[in-house]
């Protein structure tokens, strides 16, 4: 078991304090401008929160809880449901989230998941935080499930998905078809929120044409976020025409977007004003 006694990293995002173990500084080392952790993203947050003050927000490769420490800090009428299937990440996991509900002792927080989300809902073999093939060294199997399954055990009413799974994006995507579509009894999909890879890491054959396709023929608007780990204020722009050929085509990212990676938000008409 970890020792939850190890030293604890203390955040501050826009007058919001928490705490978090942080094996490794992870969140530090990938923090490239002096707004913070991915500062556009908190600015999306907040701004939908402003239009859902009560929701489910399911974190899909959680790693140690930044996002669900956050999130249970910030939006007190949040739930969450964080999910994660490295199983060392995952004990780390699980103990921020329990710390963060010893933080806010008049309700819990949410709940943390060792699973892989995929299309299959099969197990998976894993190396670090990435999907691997079988016979990869050192590879370990977790076990999977599709998103549509798991989501009729979320708490019915409005949903906030964010997806960062280091190019298994389009696999967890193939596999919240009918969640995507709004056609779960009782889940509402609101938005979703998807760091997008490198085209040499994808996996499972969802490129970026299909991904943008899916979530197009769920009838959510899709934007890009510009430069979301280096603006304190989120500039979604409409993926359509010009700019969804240069997004889909991995000949036009810049080297900067390939190191760095992308994000997409898809929402529900009328959830999001850009």
């Amino acid at each position: 078991m970890t020792d939850m006694s190890l030293p604890l990293t203390r955040f501050a995002v826009r007058g919001t304090s928490f705490a978090l173990h942080d094996p490794g500084d992870t969140v530090a080392r990938e923090t490239f401008s002096a707004l913070g952790y991915e500062p556009a993203v908190v600015d999306l947050l907040d701004r939908i929160a402003d239009r859902l003050p009560a929701a489910t927000f399911c974190d899909v490769g959680a790693l140690h809880g930044y996002y669900p420490c956050l999130v249970a800090a910030r939006y007190p009428g949040w739930r969450v449901e964080a999910f994660e299937p490295n199983p060392q990440a995952f004990e780390v996991l699980a103990g921020n989230i329990r710390r963060a509900g010893d933080a806010h002792a008049t309700r819990e927080p949410g709940r943390a998941h060792c699973l892989a989300l995929n299309d299959t809902g099969d197990s998976l073999h894993f190396r670090g935080r990435t999907i691997v093939a079988p016979d990869t060294p050192d590879a370990i199997i977790v076990p999977g499930r599709r998103f549509d399954d798991l989501a009729r055990d979320l708490p019915a009413g409005p949903l906030v998905v964010k997806i960062d799974v280091h190019g298994a994006e389009g696999v967890v995507l193939a596999g919240m078809t009918a969640c995507l579509a709004g056609s779960l009894p009782g889940i509402d999909l609101r938005a979703v929120l998807i760091e997008v890879h490198a085209h040499h890491l994808l996996v499972g054959g969802h490129d970026y044409e299909a991904m943008l396709g899916r979530l197009e023929g769920a009838g959510l608007e899709v934007f890009e976020v510009r430069d979301f780990r280096d603006t304190d204020t989120a500039l979604p722009v409409p993926l359509t025409g010009e700019t969804r050929r240069r997004f889909v085509d991995p000949a036009l990212w810049t080297q900067a977007q390939i190191d760095r990676e992308r994000l997409i938000l898809a929402t529900r008409p009328g959830t999001f004003r850009p």
